[in-house]
């Protein structure tokens, strides 16, 4: 068998930028190791991937998918297709054994809305559905999807060859089960995710170790996960002010070690997952686990019915990088180049970013030229990005013990994303802009200066002034950028969407 490209990894990125090359009329194949419908993380949506995947269907004519980019329309055209609203961002501080503790002030609370009502939020995706979804396009669209194949190995000459093993009978007439094979393709995006195919052939570089942030993550599903808002309204929390419900989120439960997400979705499982800063626990998952939450009452308490749909997993260190991610014949998607932490969820609206610009790259074909300064620009850009995300997200971390000094610092991210999503909506955006504005030097090198602070900073006692006069400073740097009153004392940490 042969194609023009070959895109290892059937997840909504692989299918995604597999269909945008098939509607530039390119013959495409996407080979995914797993079948669908499979289990997969990274579930949580953003206003700034909803409008990138709004760009890319527009101009690839893919508007099979539209519906997904707003959860009132998903609901409508997709109902079986499960998801759950996504209003914002809300994080709350917890101390060891201390049930949580609200204050007037909302001291231990920071919710930030990121659309303004349920119809129009963004969505948390089930991704066993949405990757299935996707797949079940990109054939409707004229891409070959082979299911249940590996890849064992890439020698790249004239043309790549691909060494694969069908692991599973297919019914859509591919080679029977563990049947080995060889196939040719001009050009190969890795969008796997994990270990790369490619590492060998193209001699990327693991620099993992550049990467300041380091966690591990345990996680799975639950049925049965108390809300938020009876456990917060129980410990004397002042819901009415919340600028949306707190469980229609990204929750984060913030603790000393670490951090927790739940997700929630409208079948009534909801994703939980903790990240932890430590080097990993000797004893079982189930142990590790059990002792995390006894620690944190309240967050216990939204856990005390809740059963797993599937075993805990339990992972080493979370953060990987691979360089360069591009060259004259490859690329990987921004999944495949790196990974660094689900805080603050950039991770899909980092792949469609990656999506958009390949897809961009692409309309040079056949002329390689053309395409290899763009795969150029295209490492570099993403270069960049993570050396910006690093920082942005490792600074988290640092200030984790205190949520004021935390609640500061993420003002930076949500200065960059709201003003990418305003430039977005407006049509202002280019294809330099980069993943939340991090190609604007004034606004980056602002980010990088106050992180370097920030490490200075919590080497030693945070007390109240510090956490005011960092504030003060946080909000004179976003202020060319700040459109929706970010860092505004009056607000008490509740941003409502305007």
């Amino acid at each position: 068998m042969r194609c023009e490209v070959a895109v290892i990894g059937g997840g909504f990125g692989g299918t995604l930028v597999a269909m945008c090359l098939a509607a530039q009329g390119r013959d495409v194949i996407v080979l995914e190791r797993e079948r669908h419908p499979r289990f997969a993380i990274g579930e949580s949506s953003t206003p700034l991937a909803n409008l990138v995947l709004e760009d890319i269907i527009r101009t690839y004519s893919l508007e099979a998918l539209l519906p997904l980019c707003r959860y009132g329309t998903w609901k409508h055209s997709y109902p079986k297709v499960r998801c759950g609203p996504k209003r914002g961002f809300s994080f709350f501080a917890h101390e060891p054994g201390r049930p949580f503790e609200a204050f007037s002030d909302h001291r231990t609370e920071l919710l930030v809305a990121a659309n303004p009502s349920q119809d129009l939020a963004d969505t948390q995706w089930l991704r066993s559905d949405v990757d299935a979804l996707f797949s079940e396009t990109a054939k409707a669209q004229g891409v070959r999807v082979l299911e249940g194949v590996s890849v064992l190995d890439a020698e790249r000459g004239r043309r790549w060859k691909l060494a694969l093993l069908q692991e599973a009978e297919d019914a859509s007439s591919t080679p029977a089960s563990g049947r080995s094979q060889s196939f040719s393709a001009d050009f190969v995006i890795d969008a796997s995710g994990g270990a790369s195919p490619l590492h060998t052939a193209v001699g990327l570089t693991d620099a993992g170790e550049s990467l300041a942030t380091r966690s591990r993550a345990i996680f799975s599903h639950f049925e049965g996960v108390e809300t938020w808002h009876t456990v917060c309204s129980a410990a004397g929390g002042n819901l009415d002010d919340h600028p949306f419900p707190a469980d229609d989120a990204a929750l984060h439960h913030m603790t000393r070690e670490g951090w927790i997400w739940m997700l929630r979705f409208d079948h009534g499982v909801t994703s939980v997952g903790a990240v932890l800063t430590d080097d990993g626990k000797s004893g079982s998952i189930e142990e590790e686990w059990k002792a995390l939450f006894e620690r944190y009452p309240s967050v216990a308490a939204q856990m005390s019915t809740a059963l797993p749909t599937r075993p805990l997993v339990r992972t080493s260190r979370l953060q990987r990088r691979l360089r360069p991610a591009a060259g004259p014949d490859w690329a990987l998607l921004p999944g495949a180049a790196y990974f660094i932490d689900p805080l603050l969820s950039p991770g899909n609206a980092h792949t469609m970013h990656g999506v958009e610009r390949l897809s961009r790259i692409f309309e040079s074909w056949p002329d390689r030229g053309a395409m290899a300064v763009g795969l150029d620009e295209y490492d570099s850009r993403l270069q960049a990005e993570v050396d910006f995300m690093d920082p942005l997200i490792h600074g988290c971390y640092l200030a984790i013990d205190s949520l004021p000094l935390l609640a500061a610092y993420t003002m930076y991210y949500f200065a960059g994303a709201i003003h990418s999503e305003e430039r977005r909506r407006d049509g202002t955006a280019e294809g330099a802009d980069g993943f939340l504005h991090s190609h604007d030097e004034a606004f980056r090198g602002r980010v990088m200066e106050a992180y370097h602070d920030l490490a200075d900073i919590t080497e030693g006692p945070v007390d109240a002034g510090v956490v005011e006069a960092f504030a003060s400073r946080v909000a004179a740097d976003i202020e060319p950028w700040n459109t929706t009153g970010l860092c505004d004392p009056e607000r008490q940490n509740m941003y409502p969407y305007k």
